[in-house]
């Protein structure tokens, strides 16, 4: 065998139970049972699972369109999803029940609660605009985030913030909100020289990465609002997400082609290249014990993969 003596083929944990592409994977924080893995699908039918063994939990059904989106509040006790039926809708995650159903102006690619679990922000695609709605009063009128001049591709609420938004979009720039007021913070947004593809805020909730035009990546600092890195990588093509591990050593990409992609952060080189799905991966994501992570693509699965297989390898044997 001609691999390299530090890697290691490894064999991904498959999670089936989808029917069509899985669009995008997201993990609950830790809570006290456990941390949570849901998945958004344009089968239309979100699902939660274990996060660490990929086991089924449950099927969100409602939606009348494919999910674009979907994510967990912090205690993994409400879902909120975002779909091509123009809404969003909040579940109860214990027993898949629908709490609200918000409108969303246009095919909802990005939901996020805020920290305090209060409020859900809505990303809307073409209509340019972000959504923030009240989950205390969910009849009033959202907040309403205007200023791009492109579909909006992720919004994110700042977790070191309490009162800080940013969103990205096809525009090529990122804008940061003051969700007290609905005004952007500054007339003048960030152009990144691209679309915004993607964005990730840490665990930590010190850095935004960001997956811009078809091979750039930028990892935008929260406290100081400022790009502390970026770099163009080789070996993608049409990046369609990235995640960055929690000790910020490496990342990953997702891109067009069927193989997720991880990279040194302090020199951008590729290291691994792990191949196991059949078709685009569309988003890829850490765990937050960064020992494994998750990936959903074309081929209507999600996959667990380990961040270094030799050593869980050697602790299975």
């Amino acid at each position: 065998a001609l691999l390299m003596a530090d890697t290691v083929r490894q064999v991904p944990l498959v999670c089936p139970g989808h029917s069509r592409p899985v669009v995008q994977v997201s993990y609950s924080f830790p809570t006290p049972d456990g941390i949570f893995l849901i998945s958004a699908c344009l089968d239309g039918k979100p699902m939660l699972r274990r996060g660490d063994t990929g086991d089924w939990v449950g099927t969100f059904e409602g939606h009348k369109g494919a999910v674009w989106s979907t994510v967990l509040d912090r205690q993994a006790l409400r879902a909120a999803t975002g779909s091509a039926d123009w809404s969003a809708k909040v579940w109860d995650a214990l027993t898949g029940n629908e709490l609200h159903t918000f409108k969303s102006g246009h095919i909802c690619k990005s939901v996020n609660f805020t920290k305090d679990g209060n409020g859900l922000l809505l990303g809307c695609g073409n209509e340019k605009k972000l959504r923030l709605y009240d989950l205390g009063k969910p009849e009033a009128d959202p907040l309403m985030l205007v200023g791009h001049t492109g579909a909006i591709k992720a919004g994110v609420m700042l977790d070191n913030h309490e009162s800080l938004a940013v969103s990205g979009a096809a525009d090529s720039t990122i804008r940061v909100w003051d969700i007290r007021t609905g005004e952007a913070t500054s007339r003048d947004p960030l152009n990144l020289g691209g679309p915004i593809v993607w964005m990730e805020q840490s665990y930590d909730g010190k850095t935004l990465a960001m997956a811009v035009g078809s091979t750039k990546v930028v990892f935008w600092d929260t406290e100081t609002q400022t790009v502390r890195k970026e770099m163009n990588l080789e070996g993608v093509e049409e990046l369609s997400s990235i995640s960055l591990h929690p000790d910020g050593s490496r990342f990953i990409c997702g891109d067009m082609s069927p193989w997720i992609h991880v990279f040194d952060y302090e020199t951008g080189k590729e290291i691994e290249l792990n191949k196991g799905h059949h078709g685009r991966i569309w988003d890829v994501r850490y765990h937050p014990d960064g020992e494994t992570y998750a990936s959903g693509a074309d081929d209507a699965t999600v996959r667990i993969w380990q961040t270094n297989p030799k050593a869980a390898e050697e602790a299975a044997a």
